[in-house]
């Protein structure tokens, strides 16, 4: 019988950063929000060449490990449960400018904890009838989600302020 790797891990699952490694224990089925789900454990770690937030390389300034943040990635489902990675991002401390940034990954947008796999499957389903809410449910999404998914370039609230107003003297 062959041992699992992190390599065959990532091919079941769909992962593919380089960055992403798996522990022992690096699945099992567990309840989040009532639902039996199955959960993906890893840790992202590599050696920045820069700092994300002044820009200054790691020749010229000391970047140094700071701890770990546990993300809840919303990943596709695999035999129709919801699926998540319970990743342990890497934080770093610059010692340039004094601040602290996370490891990113390929597998999401900065911020954000949906796979973009998830986004881009909401936004293929999107071109069928069918409502936000159902999409919602068929992903384990919100229907906020949904909807920024399908209709990216809409800001609602973005659109308002950018009007502006004239007011008309009546003498003229």
């Amino acid at each position: 019988m062959s041992t699992i790797t992190s390599n065959n891990i990532a091919n079941s699952s769909g992962i593919t950063d380089e960055n992403i490694s798996f522990s022992k224990t690096w699945c099992e089925k567990q309840v989040i929000k009532g639902f039996s789900s199955i959960c993906y454990y890893g840790t992202l770690t590599y050696t920045p060449s820069r700092c994300s937030n002044c820009g200054f390389t790691s020749e010229t300034v000391k970047i140094i490990k700071y701890g770990t943040k546990l993300s809840r990635i919303t990943l596709t489902k695999s035999a129709n449960l919801p699926t998540y990675l319970f990743l342990k991002k890497q934080r770093f401390y610059c010692e340039g400018c004094h601040t602290t940034f996370t490891a990113s990954s390929s597998l999401v947008k900065r911020n954000c904890f949906i796979s973009k796999r998830v986004i881009q499957a909401i936004s293929s389903e999107g071109q069928f009838i069918s409502s936000e809410k159902d999409i919602a449910y068929r992903h384990s999404v919100s229907t906020t989600t949904v909807n920024r998914a399908i209709h990216p370039n809409s800001n609602p609230v973005m659109g308002a302020s950018r009007l502006t107003f004239q007011w008309m003297n009546s003498n003229q």
